[in-house]
Protein backbone atom coordinates (compact mmCIF):
# COMPACT_ATOMS: atom_id res chain seq x y z
CA UNK A 1 0.00 0.00 0.00
CA UNK A 2 0.99 3.45 -0.72
CA UNK A 3 1.88 6.15 1.81
CA UNK A 4 -1.57 8.59 2.08
CA UNK A 5 -0.35 12.33 2.02
CA UNK A 6 -3.89 13.50 3.45
CA UNK A 7 -4.98 17.12 1.77
CA UNK A 8 -6.17 19.81 4.14
CA UNK A 9 -10.05 19.54 2.49
CA UNK A 10 -10.06 15.94 4.29
CA UNK A 11 -8.69 17.25 8.02
CA UNK A 12 -11.14 20.44 7.68
CA UNK A 13 -13.78 18.56 6.39
CA UNK A 14 -13.90 16.38 9.08
CA UNK A 15 -13.66 19.10 12.07
CA UNK A 16 -16.38 21.19 10.42
CA UNK A 17 -19.77 19.30 11.14
CA UNK A 18 -21.49 21.70 8.68
CA UNK A 19 -19.38 20.26 5.73
CA UNK A 20 -20.84 18.62 2.76
CA UNK A 21 -18.14 15.85 3.37
CA UNK A 22 -17.92 15.70 7.01
CA UNK A 23 -19.58 12.29 7.39
CA UNK A 24 -17.21 10.96 5.05
CA UNK A 25 -14.29 12.45 5.97
CA UNK A 26 -14.63 11.17 9.70
CA UNK A 27 -15.07 7.78 8.78
CA UNK A 28 -12.43 7.79 6.37
CA UNK A 29 -9.80 9.21 9.61
CA UNK A 30 -11.14 6.71 11.85
CA UNK A 31 -10.74 4.28 8.92
CA UNK A 32 -7.23 4.58 8.96
CA UNK A 33 -6.89 5.01 13.03
CA UNK A 34 -8.66 1.35 13.00
CA UNK A 35 -5.98 -0.17 10.95
CA UNK A 36 -3.34 2.10 11.95
CA UNK A 37 -2.04 3.32 8.75
CA UNK A 38 0.23 6.29 8.37
CA UNK A 39 -0.41 9.26 7.18
CA UNK A 40 1.57 12.04 5.72
CA UNK A 41 1.56 15.69 5.32
CA UNK A 42 3.46 18.86 4.96
CA UNK A 43 4.00 21.21 7.61
CA UNK A 44 1.77 23.27 5.59
CA UNK A 45 -1.26 21.81 6.64
CA UNK A 46 -1.30 22.76 9.94
CA UNK A 47 -1.70 26.76 8.44
CA UNK A 48 -4.44 25.24 5.84
CA UNK A 49 -6.24 23.37 8.61
CA UNK A 50 -6.14 26.11 11.31
CA UNK A 51 -6.93 28.98 8.86
CA UNK A 52 -9.78 27.37 7.13
CA UNK A 53 -11.03 26.64 10.41
CA UNK A 54 -10.75 29.97 12.12
CA UNK A 55 -12.46 31.54 8.97
CA UNK A 56 -15.58 28.90 9.42
CA UNK A 57 -16.01 28.92 12.80
CA UNK A 58 -15.22 32.26 13.43
CA UNK A 59 -13.19 31.39 16.61
CA UNK A 60 -9.26 31.06 16.01
CA UNK A 61 -8.97 29.95 19.35
CA UNK A 62 -11.04 27.27 18.85
CA UNK A 63 -9.62 26.29 15.35
CA UNK A 64 -6.15 26.08 16.84
CA UNK A 65 -7.03 23.89 19.03
CA UNK A 66 -9.44 21.41 16.75
CA UNK A 67 -6.37 21.32 14.12
CA UNK A 68 -3.35 20.45 17.22
CA UNK A 69 -5.80 17.59 18.63
CA UNK A 70 -6.72 16.29 14.98
CA UNK A 71 -3.21 16.57 13.37
CA UNK A 72 -1.11 15.18 17.31
CA UNK A 73 -1.94 11.51 16.25
CA UNK A 74 1.21 9.11 15.96
CA UNK A 75 0.27 8.19 12.71
CA UNK A 76 0.50 11.11 11.63
CA UNK A 77 4.32 12.65 10.00
CA UNK A 78 4.91 15.89 9.42
CA UNK A 79 7.00 16.77 6.61
CA UNK A 80 9.16 20.28 6.97
CA UNK A 81 8.83 22.57 3.98
CA UNK A 82 13.16 22.14 3.32
CA UNK A 83 14.38 23.66 -0.01
CA UNK A 84 13.88 20.34 -1.88
CA UNK A 85 10.12 20.13 -1.06
CA UNK A 86 9.67 23.77 -2.25
CA UNK A 87 11.88 23.17 -5.71
CA UNK A 88 9.47 19.66 -6.06
CA UNK A 89 6.43 21.64 -5.44
CA UNK A 90 7.83 24.37 -8.11
CA UNK A 91 7.93 21.41 -10.47
CA UNK A 92 4.76 20.27 -9.86
CA UNK A 93 2.36 22.80 -9.37
CA UNK A 94 3.90 24.59 -12.95
CA UNK A 95 3.56 21.23 -14.65
CA UNK A 96 -0.34 20.43 -13.66
CA UNK A 97 -1.33 24.36 -12.92
CA UNK A 98 -1.52 23.87 -9.39
CA UNK A 99 -2.32 26.35 -6.32
CA UNK A 100 0.61 26.96 -4.02
CA UNK A 101 -0.88 24.68 -1.00
CA UNK A 102 -1.34 21.66 -3.82
CA UNK A 103 1.72 21.73 -5.14
CA UNK A 104 3.09 21.00 -1.90
CA UNK A 105 0.76 17.94 -1.48
CA UNK A 106 1.72 17.10 -4.77
CA UNK A 107 5.58 17.57 -4.37
CA UNK A 108 5.11 15.26 -0.68
CA UNK A 109 3.40 12.93 -2.89
CA UNK A 110 5.93 12.59 -5.50
CA UNK A 111 8.87 12.68 -2.84
CA UNK A 112 7.54 9.62 -0.93
CA UNK A 113 5.59 7.74 -3.72
CA UNK A 114 2.11 8.52 -1.87
CA UNK A 115 -1.33 8.90 -2.60
CA UNK A 116 -3.22 12.27 -2.27
CA UNK A 117 -6.40 11.88 -0.43
CA UNK A 118 -8.55 15.00 -0.88
CA UNK A 119 -11.86 16.18 -2.42
CA UNK A 120 -9.94 19.16 -3.94
CA UNK A 121 -10.97 18.70 -7.53
CA UNK A 122 -7.79 20.36 -8.69
CA UNK A 123 -5.72 17.55 -7.10
CA UNK A 124 -8.48 15.14 -8.05
CA UNK A 125 -8.41 16.21 -11.24
CA UNK A 126 -4.84 17.20 -12.23
CA UNK A 127 -2.71 15.65 -9.89
CA UNK A 128 -3.93 12.03 -9.69
CA UNK A 129 -5.69 12.38 -6.24
CA UNK A 130 -8.30 10.09 -4.89
CA UNK A 131 -11.28 11.27 -2.64
CA UNK A 132 -11.58 9.50 0.45
CA UNK A 133 -14.58 7.55 -0.57
CA UNK A 134 -12.83 6.22 -3.59
CA UNK A 135 -9.62 5.21 -1.57
CA UNK A 136 -12.09 3.01 0.86
CA UNK A 137 -13.67 1.21 -1.65
CA UNK A 138 -10.24 0.38 -3.72
CA UNK A 139 -8.69 -0.85 -0.36
CA UNK A 140 -11.46 -2.57 1.35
Amino acid sequence: MTALVVDASVWVGAADASDTFSVSSRGFLAELAARSLAIEIPALARVEVACALARRLRDGERARQLTEVMLRSPLITLHAMDAALVDTAVVEGTRAFLRAADAVYAALAARIGGTIVTWDEDLLRRAGGVTPIAWLEENR
